[in-house]
């Protein structure tokens, strides 16, 4: 949360910067900047929708809750990162190529430009601090959290700035190569490119953000290692023969559902059955605390669990 209100206020205040310089040079790189801005500071507001309206308890007709609201709207966010970042700056590159004249007034640009990345630093230093923290509660090291992260809001501030960072880079570097003429056509078209390249960029980071959480939103498995985790606790316990099946759903990014299909030893009357069924779940919120529903379908050991069914076997 803190995270995605720095980068709201950080963006909107830089939106507002780079607009006014975009009006007052002319340069069609800083309204590409303009853009990415306003497209970031939209989707913080998406991303903090989703950690509004994902806390709501489960009710009949959403009976699992409502943790996938995060990965909606990090969707969301990703689509309005291309939809208006992305394209608008290609095309504003490419009529500019076509129609080239040469920024005014870049003093403006340059100083604006230096401060959105202060800015734009602080924001990035404050999700990745937020996410160093996440990382060592859970006894990773940064990147490996990165990795495994099933949280889209966190990925999603992380990419944006990353993303504003090297804009900016390439919106001065266009400026520059401009205002010194370099290549052919005085080098007019300098400025043009760079808005091209930041809108690739921003292409490229509404793609790796949209399939993450459309992954998530089709019901992605928890990690191999979770689910490692987990058969581990469960052969574990003695009544336990062996496990047939485990299947797991990311209901949001900490909060997992499993179903199970386990044999048990022949011996075991209903009693036993019962209190194994309840020391098993045990088992497994001590092995993952992240794990918030438990289906438990066990059979003795000569009983075929599902023999009605054809069963999907997870890929873990």
């Amino acid at each position: 949360m803190l995270a995605v209100v720095g980068a709201l206020f950080a963006n909107a205040l830089i939106a507002v910067m780079k607009l006014a310089a975009a009006f007052v040079t002319g340069s069609s790189g800083m309204m590409a900047e303009a853009l990415h801005s306003i497209a970031d500071t939209t989707n913080q507001v998406f991303l903090l929708l989703g950690l509004r309206f994902y806390q709501r308890p489960a009710s009949k007709k959403h009976p699992f809750g409502y943790g996938k609201e995060r990965f909606f709207w990090s969707f969301i966010a990703a689509i309005f990162i291309f939809g208006v970042g992305s394209t608008y700056a290609i095309y504003e590159g490419v009529v500019k190529l076509k129609h080239p004249h040469a920024p005014e007034n870049l003093f403006w640009a340059y100083l604006v430009l230096g401060l959105s990345f202060l800015l734009e630093a602080g924001s990035i230093s404050l999700a990745i601090y937020q996410e160093m923290k996440e990382a060592r509660a859970e006894g990773l090291s940064f990147v490996q959290y990165l990795r495994e992260s099933k949280d889209p809001t966190a990925k999603t501030v992380l990419f944006e700035d990353s993303a504003a960072l090297l804009g900016i880079v390439i919106a001065a570097t266009g400026l520059y190569l401009t205002e010194h003429h370099a290549g052919p056509g005085a080098g007019s078209y300098w400025d043009g490119l760079a808005s091209i390249l930041i809108g690739v960029v921003l292409a490229i980071v509404a793609f790796a953000l949209a399939r993450t959480s459309r992954a998530l939103l089709l019901g992605e498995a928890a990690s191999a290692k979770t689910v490692k985790a987990i058969r581990a606790a469960i052969e574990s316990h003695p009544n336990v023969v062996k496990v047939v099946e485990i299947l797991t759903m990311h209901l949001a990014p900490k909060q997992i559902l499993i179903n199970a299909h386990v044999n048990l030893r022949n011996d075991l009357v209903t009693d036993d059955i019962e209190r194994t069924n309840e020391e098993i779940e045990s088992l497994i919120m001590k092995a993952e605390p992240k794990v918030a529903l438990i289906f438990l379908e066990t059979a003795r050991k000569g009983h075929k669990i599902g023999a009605k069914r054809k069963v999907v076997p997870e890929h873990a």
